[in-house]
């Protein structure tokens, strides 16, 4: 057999009917959803909450996951036109196998409201070309297991509002 046209029944109605007829919809069973809709956009859900919608007008693409989103990929780049802005409710983790480089055109800003740790297990080698300014409202401990050396084509001062006190455990040197 062969049938051409459609046949449906004109009394029943879709869970998406509108009066203008600007909805398209595909549902299954499960609860899986694709809308098309005339005010330019696309919505595909799940049962579970997933969702992605395609904003045509607005020039969005909205994902929204109850639990977690993976992307598994050999390479990946992301380019930002203008702002990017990342916020994380907890926890953050950044692992990198190997190299990990940042350039920053302008000021970088970091703010950390309670304890901040480096470990560095190899070297840390720090180039400035203009002033480096460190300052604590508490005391500041350097120590080393080898030795501190500072050098300056200028200039060295210290100074001390109170007693200033150089110990050793040998003699002690003032050229």
């Amino acid at each position: 057999p062969f049938v051409l046209g459609t046949h449906y029944n004109g009394a029943a109605t879709s869970g998406y009917h509108t009066s203008g007829n600007d909805v398209k919809a595909i549902k299954t069973r499960s609860g899986h959803l694709i809308k098309f809709t005339e005010d330019e956009s696309i919505i595909i859900t799940d049962k579970s909450g997933n969702i992605i919608h395609l904003d045509t007008v607005g020039s969005n693409i909205n994902i929204t996951a109850p639990e977690t989103i993976t992307i598994t990929c050999k390479n990946m780049n992301i380019n930002v036109a203008e702002n990017m802005n990342t916020s994380v409710g907890m926890h953050k983790t950044n692992m990198v196998g190997i190299n990990d480089s940042e350039t920053i055109g302008g000021m970088k800003n970091t703010a950390v409201t309670l304890d901040m740790l480096t470990m560095v297990t190899g070297n840390l080698i720090e180039n400035i070309t203009g002033n480096l300014e460190s300052h604590t409202e508490k005391e500041r401990i350097t120590n080393s297991q080898k030795g501190i050396t500072s050098s300056s084509e200028g200039e060295i001062a210290k100074h001390s509002k109170k007693e200033a006190k150089i110990n050793s455990a040998e003699k002690s040197k003032s050229f």
